[in-house]
């Protein structure tokens, strides 16, 4: 794999992170939006498999 792809896709996976940690706050709070936090756990699903994608 050539560094920008590598780059990309670290890129990707911490976004998709970001996202999992929004969703895990989120689901913590006594009155969170549930359906936001599963919003930012399929974004966090899309993102990871489009950074895996990105490796030839």
């Amino acid at each position: 794999m050539d560094k920008s792809a590598a780059e990309l896709s670290r890129a990707w996976l911490l976004k998709a992170h970001s996202d999992l940690h929004t969703a895990q706050q989120i689901g913590s709070l006594p009155d969170g939006h549930l359906d936001a936090g599963i919003y930012h756990c399929q974004q966090a699903a899309e993102k990871s498999l489009k950074g895996f994608l990105v490796i030839p």
